[in-house]
């Protein structure tokens, strides 16, 4: 049997506390081209907006508590567009797509990004 095993407590957050963690768990599971990554947002939280264009990778979002928004090209007040995630809703998101994720609720979200990139 081949397999690996990791948690977000064998790797380091690579964001503040207060606004709640991100654990790449890619490295601590030696995957070749599949990413997965743990994200806790508190409320008021959000990433980075950014896209993928320069290294190719899709990515997929899946809730799996609370509730959190993903702006594309800016969310609905700037032209764009958001699509709100709840607990066990996913999203697919093309490599060239603008998005940035936000926690708008009164609760933290908690979510699994998992990336790869597409030839």
């Amino acid at each position: 049997m081949s397999y690996t095993h990791a948690a977000a407590s064998d790797v380091e957050s690579v964001m503040d506390p207060d606004y709640g963690g991100m654990w790449f768990l890619r490295d601590a599971l030696a995957t070749d081209e599949l990413g997965v990554t743990i994200l806790e947002l508190e409320p008021g939280a959000r990433g980075k907006e950014h896209d993928h264009a320069d290294d190719g990778q899709e990515e997929v979002y899946v809730c799996v508590r609370g509730v959190v928004d993903v702006d594309f090209d800016g969310g609905g007040d700037d032209g764009g567009e958001t699509v709100s995630l709840a607990t066990n809703e996913a999203v697919r998101v093309s490599a060239d797509q603008t998005r940035q994720l936000q926690n708008r609720g009164d609760e933290a979200a908690k979510l699994v990004l998992v990336g790869t990139a597409v030839e």
